[in-house]
């Protein structure tokens, strides 16, 4: 059951990403499990976080996220923890950037690498920020 969650996302961007992945099969949004923001769910997995401050994270998995990471880096705009990133949207190459991710996350979830529900973002493990 997906829920308008837009009034809780105040970024611009993230109201952008909610915008362009709404026609996108099989993803829906609800309320974050850690409490803050949106979740962009596929197939039961809450494979990204919208938070406020125009801040997302995402839930690659660990291979992916270790592919990437050094390039992710390399930009100074996202960070790699485990199989997680995190990314700060600052503009439309930022959307970009987060929906080429979502399409990995959704890959990921889809080969069974979700690791269900649990909190998995920083906020949710409590982790502080870098």
């Amino acid at each position: 059951m997906g829920m308008d969650v837009g009034v809780n996302v105040a970024g611009p961007c993230s109201q952008r990403v909610l915008t362009l992945t709404r026609s996108w099969p099989g993803v829906t949004v609800h309320r974050a499990d850690c409490g803050t923001g949106a979740a962009l769910v596929f197939s039961g997995c809450q494979v990204a976080h919208l938070h406020e401050g125009d801040e997302a994270e995402l839930l690659l998995g660990e291979r992916s996220a270790a592919r990437l990471g050094p390039l992710l880096a390399g930009s100074g705009r996202a960070w790699v923890d485990g199989g997680t990133v995190r990314l700060r949207l600052g503009g439309e190459s930022d959307v970009r950037t987060l929906l080429s991710l979502l399409s990995l996350a959704i890959k990921s979830c889809a080969e069974g690498g979700c690791r269900g529900n649990a909190p998995w973002c920083r906020i949710g493990r409590g982790a502080a920020v870098r």
